[in-house]
């Protein structure tokens, strides 16, 4: 399945972002946000959860595990530096989808029998979108 992760633009809002992956046929959105706050994300969170269940979209956020606990989303997406995946397992129960970035082959292997629902795959390229590649 396809995921649309969300890109704060210039040219639309985040919402507006949503609504056309979800009109092109998208049923899996990443709300990923990098440089904002708790409230931002919260806030257009709040905004999306409406506009994916009616087109029974999964939302997941990206990093915070402690907003999908609380605004009970489909899951979280975590990637290099967040909180460990089983942890958020624990915290979020069996029904959260939980996902991990790799960016090389031994971070896919790493994952292997763990239980984590996908493995997202890092840029090969340089992004300005990713920052913290280290």
């Amino acid at each position: 399945m396809l995921q649309f992760i969300t890109n704060p633009s210039d040219r639309w809002s985040i919402a507006e972002e949503v609504r056309m992956a979800i009109e092109g046929g998208c049923r899996w959105i990443q709300l990923r946000m990098k440089d904002a706050s708790d409230e931002e994300v919260r806030r257009t969170a709040m905004e999306l959860i409406p506009l994916c269940r009616d087109h029974d979209t999964f939302l997941i956020i990206d990093d915070r595990v402690e907003l999908v606990n609380e605004l009970r989303v489909s899951g979280v997406h975590l990637g290099r530096g967040d909180m460990d995946p089983m942890e958020a397992r624990e915290l979020l129960g069996p029904h959260a989808i939980i996902g991990v970035t790799a960016n090389t082959a031994e971070d896919i292997i790493k994952w292997k029998g763990k239980d984590v629902d996908y493995v997202g795959l890092g840029p090969v390229h340089t992004t300005s979108t990713k920052k913290n590649l280290a």
